[in-house]
């Protein structure tokens, strides 16, 4: 692994360690190699100020140099060491003791912390083992001595791994019996116990397959000439009697016995030694002996014998000593894989004494099943002994009954209390599990006791069998917590005595162990890291030299694992409170925890550890979902305990942030971890929230930069400022927490919203605070920024980060979900607050801008164009929130929310038209364009593009333009009428309409028939509007020249819309003119066959019949008008027409049924308002007026009229309903108890009474109508009888709409009517005199037709409705119209 340097001498002399931390004075060396005799005292050199001058001088190294030549230079069978290079100094400066060095700041570095323990990278590493990461090497820490051990083929390093410097003082050691091939196993190594009259511990080195041993005493004093001259013998030695291929494999300490217990492949073991009895160097090995059989050289046997006899066996697993209370002994345990035990007393200079041997496999088998269900299901053969540990004794009595293990009050001095690591295994699974054993000699006792059984469930990779080091258990004192060391993984798992409560004396009692603390620290994947070596370190540990009385140089006041890890150097686990394992709220293992780990250190590129490795410690995606929201709360507000609350750079603070908070999804997803959507979603909006905070950051640092020296303070402060405290966390000034404004970006960024929505209030307030116009401008300008920049921004990161947050199956669109709300919350970015407030500055800045552009001043001329410039994307912004808003509110369960969404939708429908038609106040033509387009605004977008054409046809027009000018204009306006019919075929109707609508409205019928850019769309847009229907068939003529559409359009308007009875009368003629001059055309009868003609002319002679029958309703009520109604109106004053023609014309009817006389009354109102009366509303009309004398004779009889009218507008039953009504209201006109009151009464008297009645009219001309040929449907006369009961129980249709308080009135009112004919019928003879006054009327027409066929007058008929020629047949009927009721009453 590294280069050695040549030298010369003996054979047997040991290395010599040659020092680049800083040579000491050149020596002069003679060619005969001899060295002159140090002085009895060396001088140091003082340090001064030049003694650091060289600043490239390299650190504090020293390299031991063999002085035989190097056999790796020869680079056999692959081992070499890469150049190495080096700066050595002239002299060699003072040292500092190394325990004080410990006792200052270590200089770690934190990789991952929880509730339990942290882990750090100590920063001591030796530069050598920097720039050679990647060679094959192990070693150990020693916490007793404070250094750590690094053997590679080639080459040991010691160097002290608390150190607080990055290139400690360091040794290295050049081995002068390296491997000889790179497949050998590496040199083992211990450091061995100061001498007594050395501070630093010595180095003792073996090579597995040769058995050569070298000792250094101490690696200080390696360094001094003085080495030189040290004996050959005890420096360098070998291990004799080894067999043919048999290998050391383990070296051990013994302890308190002064040496080392060697373990080989074979099964045997060697007692070392590297000192004789008097204290100075000497190697000296012996294999040792027992009474298992015979053996070479020693008690454990050999190869035929002792552990290694039988397959059954197995291999040494590994062998440990624990320190004995008398002088000079330790006991020894050894094991193997299969599960046997040996212990043995061992006494210094080797002599020994078994003390137990057994088979431990079936007993520990037996319990470990019992206890652990997984372990029962795995196969028993698999069972191995990995690695054990002896349990410290002499604990203090605060922690005697903090453990599961057994007390150690309850062992005696000779028994052994061990704690195994084992394994049982499949193809699948591996299961590690902690067996407590205690050994015990003698025939009185069990000679094995089996104590707790601890599985390890959170790991169960499998070894690696070709790592260069095997799993290692580790218990420190005080017994609680336990480390088990594997190649990439070491995992901490608590054996403390869990808190009494009922589940645990359940499970204790099922022989089941309660769930304890248990956590794995694993590296991350990569050929390089490995774990080659590691060591604890403990409370109060008493090491090596106890018996000299020298106390360790690391003392911490928890345990703590050492792992020496290759390409990255020493990690220290370290538990932060041992105690609290065993208190009533031990340390857990969350969801949380875990995850902060990998957020807050797996985002760190350098970190060897990886955190996205489960192993047994499964959590529910409901608990991950949980502590991911938690965890990023806890960040967007510096929180958690590993968010700082003070930042120099804001940006850098929220930046890390940020990467925190996308940790949290990769790690997420990295574990396969499966969230609920709504979990998703606001993991996401959190991290929206952070990232605008840093945009807003920037834009506050751009406002600062524009801004004058003397108003510094932007939006952004001011909104911080003027935030309500309930909103906000407040500053802590007895802290030092003065800074408002940072404060608030590190605690309060999960309150974006209130920010957001806050810009507009700040304007507000300042404007009520008569800002001058100037710092207004500007606060609008910055507000605009924040408002367009922070959404924008926020929907942009959305879209980016779907994928991330798993939610790449949503659809968005603008940002935003386009469905699916259902069951999630309000997202942030559609706050209410938001949505009011952006609306208000979008209102705000456009008039401002409208009100300021030009502005006199340069500078603000910049801020009001820049505030134009962001118009439009602030309206889409709003657009896009007011319509998130909608479809979430819309999707709640909550009612007032869901009615909240219908109010936010229809402000989203209006405002998207409103809103970006705005744009066009600031001429921001294109961008709206392009925002009524994005948001399928399509009536903005053809508001917009019409009134910008209409402006480019102005500016053409305009005087004073040049050519080019002109021309130029021209080229614009018809590039945008170009766009219009492009537009056109686009988007279709959709576009066509609201563009024609546009055009009509705000241009008129001439624009719009004028247009000749579209000709389709135009015609089908006239012709869906009913209310347009005037103009439809102007344009069928003259746009379409389908004269027999216009004809439908103006029968359809005519006859189902037109509300005025003039316009009526003109559609309905000129559409009877148009079909019949369609008709009459020879090509359209030449297109179509005979049967297609003759339908067409049955059809056309309906529509002809329906409109004449129009026509007829329209003339009656024309007559009554003009020969009734205007007569009346000239008469009366400018604005009492309708009172006088009221009063001239109504009936008087009892107040109780004054409801009749409202109907009345609106009839007549809409008659001289010349609306178009139905049918039904025209026959009351008539039916319920009475007409002057003077006046009546100008129109036909008004009963017969409305007879007319029910057989021209009615059908059906509803006729034969109007008729009976008619017929009733004609009978009531008489006082039917007068007329039949015949006393004292000639017949011509009768007669003439009969003469003057409506009845004895209406028979007259229904009679001469029938004789002239005008009666077609011979019109049924009714009896009184026949007409009772109309209308009593039912209205006509209407009514059917009408309140029932209304309809019930008008009911009443009819029962009225109905009441008194039927009183006439039955006490005044009603029927008979009806048929009387038929009898009469039609006597008297038939008289006045024969009279005019006498005088030749066959071509004329008599006039309807005349009174004096009805009276020429009676000659004493002369009278007036109408009749007295009882009371009075006129009816």
């Amino acid at each position: 692994m590294f280069s050695p340097s040549v030298g010369r001498g003996a054979e047997n002399v040991s290395p010599i360690p040659t020092a680049t931390r800083g040579r000491r004075r050149q020596r002069p060396v003679s060619t005969d190699n001899s060295v002159q005799q140090p002085k009895a005292k060396r001088q140091r050199i003082p340090l001064s100020d030049q003694t650091f001058a060289n600043a490239d001088a390299g650190p504090e190294t020293y390299e031991v140099k063999s002085t035989r030549p190097a056999m790796v230079e020869l680079k056999q069978d692959g081992v070499e060491e890469p150049p190495i290079s080096k700066q050595e100094l002239s002299f060699r400066s003072k040292k500092a003791r190394v325990g004080d060095r410990f006792a200052k700041g270590d200089g770690s570095t934190l990789l991952s912390t929880n509730i339990a323990f942290d882990v750090r990278k100590l920063p001591a590493l030796p530069d050598r083992l920097k720039l050679d990461a990647a060679s094959s090497q192990h070693g150990s820490t020693d916490s007793h001595t404070g250094y750590a051990l690094s053997l590679s083929h080639t080459h040991a390093i010691v160097w002290p791994y608390a150190a607080p410097t990055q290139s400690p003082e360091s040794f290295t050691f050049t081995l002068p019996y390296p491997s000889k091939h790179a497949t050998d196993p590496l040199p083992l190594g211990a450091l061995v116990p100061p001498s007594a009259s050395s501070s630093e511990p010595g180095l003792v080195v073996v090579m597995p397959t040769s058995g050569k041993i070298t000792y250094w005493e101490s690696i200080s004093s390696a360094t001094t000439l003085d080495f030189l001259r040290q004996q050959q013998t005890g420096v360098e030695d070998s291990v004799t009697g080894m067999f043919s291929g048999e290998a050391v494999i383990q070296i051990v300490h013994a302890e308190s016995a002064a040496g080392f217990l060697l373990a080989f492949s074979t099964g045997r073991m060697a007692y070392l030694s590297v000192r004789d009895v008097h204290g100075r160097p000497k190697i000296s090995t012996h294999f040792l002996r027992t009474n298992l059989g015979p053996a070479s050289n020693g008690f454990f046997g050999s190869l035929r014998h002792a552990l290694s006899q039988t397959a059954l066996q197995g291999d040494i697993s590994a062998i440990r000593s624990e320190r004995s209370s008398r002088q000079g002994e330790c006991t020894v345990v050894a094991a193997t894989s299969k599960g046997r035990l040996h212990s043995w007393r061992v006494h210094r200079g080797g002599h020994h004494d078994l003390l137990v041997e057994l088979d431990a496999r079936n007993a520990i088998l037996s319990a470990v099943q019992q206890v652990d269900q997984v372990t029962a299901k795995l196969p028993a053969e698999s069972f191995r002994i990995l690695d054990f540990s002896f349990v410290p004794r002499s604990l203090e009595p605060k922690h005697s009954d903090l453990s599961q293990l057994r007390p150690e009050l309850e062992l005696e001095d000779d028994q052994q209390h061990l704690l195994l690591l084992v394994s049982l295994s499949n193809r699948q699974t591996w299961r590690y599990t902690l067996v407590e054993v205690a050994l015990s000699a003698g025939t009185t006792r069990d000679p094995l006791f089996v104590g707790m059984i601890r599985p390890i469930s959170a790991y169960s990779t499998p070894p690696d069998p070709h790592a260069l080091t095997k799993p290692r258990l580790y218990l420190p004192r005080p017994n609680i917590i336990a480390f088990v060391v594997f190649d990439h993984a070491a995992v901490v798992a608590s054996i403390a005595q869990p808190p009494d409560s009922p589940d645990s004396q359940i499970l204790e009692d099922n022989h089941l162990l309660p769930a304890s603390f248990e956590d794995v620290v694993d590296l991350r994947v990569d050929p390089t890291l490995e774990i080659v070596g590691s060591g604890i370190e403990e409370p109060q540990v008493l090491g090596f030299g106890s018996g000299e009385g020298r106390a360790p140089r690391i003392r911490p006041k928890n345990p703590a694992a050492i792992l020496l890890v290759r390409g990255v150097g020493t990690l220290r686990i370290a538990m932060a409170d041992v105690e609290r394992f065993a208190s009533e709220k031990p340390p857990e293992v969350t969801a949380k925890t875990k995850l902060e780990q990998a957020v807050f250190f797996g985002v760190k590129e350098d970190n060897p550890l990886v955190f996205d490795i489960q192993h047994g410690l499964h959590f529910t995606d409901r608990e991950y979902g949980v502590a991911a929201l938690e965890l990023s709360q806890e960040i967007l507000t510096s929180a958690g305990q590993h968010c700082t609350s003070l930042a120099a750079r804001v940006d850098t603070n929220i930046k890390e942030r940020v990467r925190y908070l996308e940790k949290i999804m990769t790690q997420i997803k990295s574990l396969r971890v499966n969230l609920d959507r709504v979990t998703k979603w606001q993991l996401l909006w959190n991290a929206e929230k952070m990232h605008v905070a840093n945009v807003i950051w920037h834009k506050h640092e751009d406002f600062t930069q524009l801004r004058p020296a003397a108003s510094k303070k932007s939006i952004v402060a001011e909104i911080v400022e003027y935030i309500r405290s309930e909103e906000k966390s407040e500053p802590n000034a007895a802290k030092g927490e003065v800074d408002e404004l940072r404060h608030w970006f590190i605690r309060d960024v999960d309150r974006m919203e209130i920010f957001i929505a806050w810009a507009y209030e700040v304007i507000k307030h300042n404007s009520k605070a008569n800002l001058d116009e100037k710092s207004l401008t500007r606060l609008i300008y910055e507000a605009a920024e924040i408002y367009n920049s922070a959404i924008r921004d926020a929907f942009v990161f959305r879209t980016k980060n779907l994928k991330l947050y798993g939610l790449e199956g949503e659809h968005l669109e603008h940002g935003i979900l386009a469905a699916n709300y259902a069951g999630l919350p309000t997202p942030w970015t559609c706050h209410p607050f938001i949505a009011n407030n952006v609306k208000r500055q979008v209102e705000l800045s456009t008039e401002w801008v409208k009100q300021h552009w030009p502005t006199e001043t340069e500078a603000q001329d910049v801020l009001i164009q820049n505030t134009r410039e962001l118009l439009p994307q602030m309206t889409e912004v709003y657009l896009t929130v007011i319509q998130e808003l909608s479809r979430s509110y819309l999707a709640s369960d909550d009612p007032k929310k869901s009615a909240d969404g219908q109010k936010y939708g229809a402000i989203y429908e209006q405002d998207r038209h409103d809103k970006v038609v705005l744009l066009a106040q600031t001429e921001n033509w294109e961008a709206g364009i392009s925002i009524a387009e994005s948001h399928e605004s399509l009536p903005a977008l053809a508001q917009i593009l019409t009134r910008e054409i209409d402006v480019l046809r102005t500016q053409v027009l305009s005087p004073g333009l040049s050519a080019g000018q002109a021309e130029k204009l021209e080229s614009k306006m018809t590039a945008k009428e170009d766009l219009v019919k492009e537009y056109f075929r686009t988007y279709g109707e959709d576009f066509a309409f609201p563009f024609y609508e546009y055009l009509f409205t705000t241009y008129g019928v001439d624009a719009l028939l004028e247009y000749d850019g579209d000709k389709k769309y135009k015609t089908t847009y006239l012709r869906t509007k009913p209310e347009l229907a005037k103009v439809s068939w102007i344009n069928d003529i003259i746009g379409e020249s389908d004269i027999d559409h216009a004809a439908n359009t103006l029968l359809d308007l005519g006859l189902a819309r037109e509300q005025q009875v003039w316009n009526k009368k003109i559609e309905l003629s000129l559409g009877k003119l148009a079909r019949m001059a369609e008709s009459s055309r020879p090509s359209s009868k030449m297109s179509t066959s005979l049967q297609n003609l003759n339908i067409n002319e049955t059809t056309e002679d309906a529509q002809v019949s329906a409109i004449d029958r129009e026509l007829a309703i329209i003339g009656i009520q024309d007559d009554l008008y003009n020969t009734q109604i205007r007569p009346a109106i000239s008469l009366a004053l400018e604005g009492e027409e309708l009172s006088l023609i009221q009063e001239r014309f109504a009936l008087t009817i009892p107040k109780k049924y004054k409801i009749l006389s409202q109907i009345f009354d609106d009839a007549l109102r809409r008659l001289v308002d010349h609306e178009a009366l139905d049918p039904l509303t025209l026959i009351d009309l008539l039916t319920l007026i009475t007409l002057p004398p003077e006046t009546r004779e100008h129109m036909p009889d008004q009963f017969f009229s409305a007879i007319r009218v029910a057989y021209n507008g009615l059908h059906g039953a509803e006729r034969v309903q109007a008729e009976r009504l008619i017929w009733r209201r004609c009978f009531l006109r008489e006082d039917w108890a007068q007329v039949n009151n015949t006393t004292l009464k000639n017949d011509n008297d009768i007669v003439e009474v009969l003469g003057q009645t409506d009845l004895f009219q209406f028979h007259c001309t229904l009679y001469a109508d029938q004789k002239n040929g005008g009666d077609e449907n011979n019109h049924r006369r009714l009896l009184p009888s026949e007409a009772a009961g109309v209308f009593t129980e039912t209205l006509d249709r209407r009514f059917e709409k009408m309140e029932k308080s209304y309809r019930e009135k008008v009911l009443e009112a009819m029962r009225w009517e109905d009441g008194n004919l039927l009183k006439h019928i039955e006490k005044h003879r009603l029927d008979q005199w009806a048929k009387e006054t038929r009898k009469f009327a039609e006597e008297a027409v038939n008289q006045q037709f024969d009279e005019t066929a006498a005088a030749r007058a066959a071509s004329s008929s008599p006039k309807l409705g005349s009174t004096k020629r009805q009276a020429q047949a009676f000659e004493a009927m002369h009278g007036q119209n109408g009749t007295h009721l009882e009371s009075g009453v006129v009816f």
